[in-house]
């Protein structure tokens, strides 16, 4: 009996052990696609995306003028963004606007012309009819600089004159490209 009892102590100890409870394997996190606060949109012709806030960091990509990117955050110089790809990266604040504000770090928005004084038409008792075109070039104060006569089919050279006239008195914010006001020609069309 002691050689049985001695046998099954050996075959007890020879047992494996039990299974350890199974707790199911961590399953490999997959970052939550970071939310967007806006977009911004490329006014470079060609931008570098930078893989840190650094004019020194790799190129990640470069993207095109036109371009609309989500934008993840901004700072002073940097704003942090997604490509179409998936993939973040950082471009610079001076060429790039955010969609929905009106300017861009340092400098105006892109803007067209706008009066800031609307020519007067003035009173002329001449009899003739018609209409008076008169091209005036604007510099980039928004002064009227020179000014011709088109075209008159009033026949009165003295009412294209008066048109002239009331078209040099107008003053105007000029149109902004990036960042730089433009001189531009104005077409001033007058009735008589």
């Amino acid at each position: 009996m002691k050689r049985l009892l001695a046998g099954l102590v050996i075959l007890a100890a020879c047992a494996a052990p039990p299974p350890p409870e199974t707790t199911p394997s961590p399953q490999p996190q997959v970052p939550a696609e970071e939310k967007a606060i806006g977009t911004v949109r490329v006014t470079a012709t060609t931008l570098n995306v930078r893989r840190e806030a650094s004019g020194t960091s790799d190129v990640i990509k470069q993207v095109k003028k036109g371009q609309k990117l989500a934008l993840l955050s901004t700072s002073d110089d940097w704003d942090r963004v997604r490509l179409a790809t998936g993939e973040t990266g950082y471009v610079s604040v001076l060429h790039v606007i955010r969609e929905g504000t009106k300017s861009r770090k340092g400098c105006p928005a892109d803007a067209e012309f706008e009066f800031v004084k609307a020519p007067t038409p003035a009173f002329s008792d001449s009899g003739a009819h018609g209409i008076v075109t008169v091209d005036a070039t604007v510099d980039t104060k928004g002064n009227v600089t020179a000014t011709k006569i088109i075209s008159n089919t009033t026949g009165d050279e003295a009412l294209g004159t008066l048109a002239e006239r009331e078209i040099r008195s107008a003053t105007f914010t000029p149109p902004i490209r990036n960042c730089v006001p433009k001189t531009f020609i104005f077409t001033y069309k007058r009735s008589f």
